[in-house]
């Protein structure tokens, strides 16, 4: 045998197993660095799913503030809506007003006219029930009409309600109406389907006119007293009160039964 020949399977084994042994360390460092890359990226993930079921809760809890200030926002415009339509409270400021109107009027003490703003008729005339009347002082057929319209109401048991709808808003249109302001202007543009016309053809509002409202509708007004009425500052004598009565008590009725 040649010595080529004899060393030829040992070189090989030798060979074989250096061979091994690099590829064996190689596998092994590339195993490890593998596993390092592994461990770092399940490291990274765990911290990224930590993050986001943070940052979950803290959007969830946001939301969860928002909706109960949102709730508690409608729970109290609810409320206020409530206090504003609250037919009880449209009496403050109005206690001594029956007083005021039978020093001015020939009604009653306890009559129930209510001397009222200017809101507070176009309130009515927006969603309310009620009686509005537009005088002034001066007027002489105001002076005679007040007093049948009273009756009228306590015929026909208007006080029974809260607020406006048991009292007769009375606004002075006199100052609005000679300064032709806003206010007039608007007063006309909610009761212009009911008014005359005044020379320049032009609707106006004369006095004393009442009108009677139903869910923010006009059913109805009646202007001045009755027709056979010649001398406006003469007093009424029965017939022409009856007469005037029994006008205002139809409206009402009217008014009552309107389903607005």
């Amino acid at each position: 045998m040649s010595v080529e020949t004899t060393l030829a399977p040992a070189e090989a084994a030798t060979k074989q197993n250096n061979a091994a042994g690099t590829n064996g360390k190689y596998m092994a460092g590339e195993l490890n660095s593998e596993l390092g890359i592994r461990n770092y990226r399940s490291s990274g993930v765990e911290i990224f799913m930590k993050r986001s079921v943070f940052i979950l809760l803290l959007l969830c809890l946001a939301f969860f503030l928002f909706a109960c200030s949102d709730v508690g926002s409608s729970d109290n415009s609810e409320a206020d809506d409530e206090t504003i339509l609250d037919p009880t409270d449209w009496m403050a400021g109005h206690e001594g007003d029956a007083d005021v109107f039978a020093s001015i009027y020939p009604v009653s003490q306890d009559n129930p006219f209510l001397i009222a703003s200017y809101e507070e008729v176009v309130r009515l005339f927006t969603l309310g029930k009620g009686i509005v009347v537009f005088g002034f002082p001066e007027c002489p057929r105001c002076q005679n009409a007040f007093p049948v319209l009273e009756e009228a109401f306590y015929e026909m048991n208007m006080d029974q309600y809260e607020g406006f709808s048991g009292r007769i808003l009375y606004y002075d249109i006199w100052t609005d109406r000679e300064e032709n302001n806003e206010r007039y202007q608007t007063l006309v543009e909610y009761t212009k389907d009911f008014l005359l016309l005044d020379d320049s053809g032009a609707p106006r509002i004369y006095s004393p006119d009442v009108f009677f409202v139903n869910s923010g509708t006009i059913i109805g007004n009646h202007l001045d007293t009755v027709p056979s009425v010649t001398n406006p500052r003469d007093p009424l004598n029965a017939e022409q009160v009856a007469e005037l009565l029994a006008i205002y008590m139809d409206l009402i009725e009217q008014m009552e039964d309107c389903l607005c």
